[in-house]
């Protein structure tokens, strides 16, 4: 079976007293095998996604088994990012302002990337979010890979990237060092020649499978748990907002149009679906996570992995029917999800004149500890 990387994971550029939208373009460089784009809850033609192809603020990206994608992103931190999308990823990015500071936040919702960073504007920083880890960048070439169980993975051939625990201890990938967490989830760094480290990523990868795949029980419990649990609570605070889609429907207009609505009319629009907004953040995070780790552990559940009874009013047949029968909706929702979030930021905007609000809907997105998991150790079950 084909190795594949899990990861959740949040990239945040830094820059003051700079129009977010202005000065934030993302262009696909090179695409190649099953790439999918979701804009405002609809996928795009086939014939829309191509080289060239700008990438709009919370665009949906989807890449399939056979599916890659680069992107250049120019940011107010830095004249280019280039980002390489492995095969069934899924992630999008927002650009707002928080506070007078310009962030752009990639958010990586499954897969595996690497990025190569051109240098960063005066003193300006790159952070990224991975599972309950930050890393801070100076100028860099490096990948980031995580499994599904919490496993984490920084190589770099370039720079220097700072990896943080939630303690504020911390650990430091450079050419020729390597940051991985061992089995209580805390970094440790190993010595690897840089033109060894495609190696040392490919045999990570191949070493965690097995270990994931021996242990699928205990990460599909896990998983069955949250996902039986927030699954319900998704589905009522979206099936509310949706009940407020014609006030985000007008204000999709205004955007296609270019007509600038009130203050007053925007106040209004914002009372009225703040209520629903709020509540669906509240699920959001958690929800869309499991949500797309059960892809992954349905997959192993397929090829016989992980069987056995689970600590919740169902069986594993039932738990996986119920997964994939809601599939397609579930996906729609959750796309439609960023959507409703982008018209909503618009509000925002037409109030106090910025970019973006500094409510930040998305941040945090693994907030909870106990919604991911730590690794294994390499030679003991869970």
């Amino acid at each position: 079976m084909k190795v594949k990387s899990f990861l959740l994971i949040l990239i945040i550029f830094t820059s003051a007293h700079i129009s977010a939208q202005d000065n934030t373009e993302a262009v696909i460089l090179y695409l190649e095998g099953t790439v999918d784009i979701t804009r405002d809850g609809e996928y795009l033609d086939y014939a829309d996604v191509d080289i060239g192809t700008v990438i709009e603020n919370y665009d949906m990206i989807e890449t399939g088994g056979d599916g890659y994608i680069e992107i250049e992103v120019k940011t107010p931190v830095s004249p280019a990012v280039t980002l390489k999308i492995m095969e069934d990823t899924n992630f999008y990015y927002e650009t707002k302002i928080v506070q007078g500071t310009t962030k752009t936040s990639f958010q990586l919702l499954a897969g595996s990337m690497g990025m190569k960073v051109q240098k960063l504007y005066d003193d300006n920083e790159l952070d990224i979010k991975v599972n309950n880890s930050v890393m801070g960048v100076r100028g860099t070439e490096f990948t980031v890979s995580a499994m599904i169980d919490g496993a984490t993975l920084v190589t770099t051939t370039e720079g220097k990237v700072s990896c943080q625990n939630e303690s504020g201890q911390e650990w430091f990938s450079t050419p020729g060092v390597i940051c991985e967490t061992d089995e209580n989830n805390q970094y440790r760094e190993i010595n690897v020649p840089v033109d060894q480290i495609d190696d040392y990523i490919s045999k990570w990868h191949e070493r965690r499978m097995e270990i994931l795949k021996s242990n699928a029980l205990v990460s599909i419990r896990h998983y069955a748990k949250l996902y039986n649990q927030y699954y319900p609570r998704f589905d009522r605070s979206w099936q509310a907002l949706e009940r407020k889609d014609d006030v985000f429907r007008k204000w999709f207009r205004y955007l296609k149009n270019g007509t600038r609505p009130s203050m007053g009319e925007a106040v209004l629009s914002k009372q009225a679906v703040s209520r629903e907004i709020i509540e669906l953040r509240s699920v959001l995070p958690i929800f869309q996570h499991t949500f797309y780790v059960m892809k992954e552990l349905g997959k192993l559940y397929k090829e016989g992995h992980g069987q056995g009874s689970l600590d919740i009013n169902m069986s594993q047949r039932q738990l996986f029917k119920h997964y994939y029968d809601n599939y397609p909706e579930t996906r729609r929702r959750l796309t439609k999800s960023l959507y409703y979030f982008r018209l909503y930021l618009e509000m925002g905007r037409t109030i106090t004149g910025l970019d973006y609000n500094s409510e930040g809907l998305l941040d945090s997105i693994t907030s909870g500890s106990n919604m991911l998991m730590g690794p294994p150790a390499s030679n003991s079950p869970f």
